[in-house]
């Protein structure tokens, strides 16, 4: 894993996802920068890394595009922990490919409410629970992390589903900072970017004909997570920030208001 100057303070985390790829992949690193984590997906593997990674951590089954699940799980965190510092959302899946014609309707349908739907739920969620808790009058800030993905930033035919939610998912995130900076409430939520990493998710990319330019290491993606769990990353919201980005020069200050959010650009 890659070392990072400023490492996050020990919080807990809930991290979606976090049974393969991304979500699996910072679960490691943030465990083993001493955090508490509670670990959620959907399979029942999610148990089995959450017992890896020792005994302080948690996890659950949870199905991100069910409000009830999410509610179910948010319960158990609320009776167990009393409150969370952050999430992470990576949960999601690809979808159907293919011509848009020839999709089917509710399996598109589907592919929105896990991506797009989801990351409203999970969202929700935390912040109804940070204002319930104690850690809502504490100095240090919340963090909602979620992920975009290819074709949420540009067209990419034959992914119309996944590009679609993931966009839908970049426009969420701009919206609820600047609902949540309306309201005064001192919680900071970014999308990330984090390029074509070796997950599940890319092999049914590859195998369904979509275009790889480049691969990028883990180690992106998680640095990336790491700066913006810590107090180095304080009121960046609503970014759309790519891990190729040069993200631990940002500030809230040096940051034009349409830098790293999704734009129509002029004629």
């Amino acid at each position: 894993m890659s070392a990072v100057p400023n490492l996050p303070r020990p919080t807990r985390v809930l991290i979606t996802g976090s049974s393969r790829g991304i979500g699996l992949e910072v679960a490691r690193d943030l465990a083993a920068s001493g955090h508490q984590l509670w670990l959620a997906a959907t399979s029942e593997k999610v148990r089995e890394a959450a017992a890896q990674l020792g005994p302080a951590h948690r996890a659950s089954c949870v199905d991100v595009a069910d409000a009830n699940s999410v509610s179910s799980l948010f319960a158990e965190i609320r009776r167990d922990w009393q409150g969370l510092d952050a999430v992470i959302h990576s949960a999601a899946e690809l979808g159907q490919t293919g011509n848009f014609w020839q999709l089917d309707a509710e399996k598109f349908a589907r592919t929105l409410r896990v991506n797009s739907a989801g990351a409203f739920f999970i969202a929700k969620a935390f912040v109804e629970l940070w204002l319930e808790s104690a850690l809502s009058t504490h100095s240090h800030r919340g963090k909602i992390l979620l992920f975009s993905g290819g074709g949420a930033g540009y067209g990419y035919p034959q992914f119309l589903p996944y590009g679609t939610s993931k966009a839908a998912a970049v426009r969420m995130c701009e919206t609820m900072a600047m609902e949540l900076d309306a309201a005064k409430i001192h919680i900071d939520v970014n999308i990330i970017a984090p390029g074509a990493n070796e997950t599940s998710l890319l092999a049914a990319v590859r195998a369904a004909g979509g275009e790889v330019r480049t691969v990028v290491p883990f180690s992106k993606p998680i640095a990336l997570c790491r700066w913006l769990l810590s107090s180095s990353s304080d009121g960046v919201s609503g970014r759309f920030i790519h891990v190729n980005d040069p993200y631990p020069t940002l500030s809230p200050n040096s940051l034009r208001a349409e830098a790293l959010k999704l734009r129509r650009i002029d004629l």
